[in-house]
């Protein structure tokens, strides 16, 4: 018998609960259904994130996070960040994300809308929104995507993103150069 692939998320699991019968538990909310989602898709990477140090940043403007799945993506930004003097740390699904944001300051937080899926994506920008507002903090949100659909830049700078940016020809310089900008324009 051979092994169907199905992409797990939180409206997958939904109507899992419709499907049994089961009504899903009042206590659970998205947020937990994501966790939980992340912890099954990876769970090696969920340990890891979890037992990780951490490296110690000074709360400074120089902070930023990237959270993208795509290893190149990560890499390229990582290098490309430090190369211009700033400290970044990365992360590679939504739980890692937002418990690397918790712990640090950061000026930006650069993300990938497709982390893993689009549901987990919007959910993570709403959530580093609701953590930026709550605790009154001047991070910026940025989000990239490959993705060509129109109503993405809309409903992602509706939700709380400072920058939209599709990963096209030269994306990476015009992200340095938003970057730059927002930095002299805030000091």
């Amino acid at each position: 018998m051979s092994e169907k692939k199905i992409e797990v998320n939180a409206e997958v699991i939904k109507e899992i609960f419709k499907m049994a019968n089961m009504k899903q538990p009042d206590e659970i909310s998205d947020e937990k259904l994501m966790e939980a989602i992340c912890k099954i898709k990876h769970p090696q990477e969920f340990e890891q994130n979890v037992q990780m140090e951490h490296e110690e940043f000074n709360p400074s403007t120089n902070n930023i996070l990237v959270i993208d799945d795509i290893g190149v993506v990560t890499y390229q930004l990582k290098i490309l960040l430090k190369n211009l003097g700033y400290n970044v740390q990365i992360a590679k699904d939504i739980f890692s994300g937002l418990n690397t944001f918790v712990r640090s300051n950061y000026a930006f937080v650069i993300m990938d809308l497709f982390v893993s899926t689009e549901q987990e994506g919007y959910t993570l920008l709403n959530e580093t929104k609701k953590i930026i507002t709550k605790n009154n903090l001047n991070t910026k949100i940025v989000v990239i995507t490959a993705s060509n659909k129109a109503e993405n830049r809309v409903k992602c700078l509706n939700g709380g993103a400072d920058i939209f940016l599709k990963k096209d020809t030269g994306w990476q310089d015009k992200l340095i150069e938003l970057i730059e900008n927002f930095q002299l324009n805030n000091h």
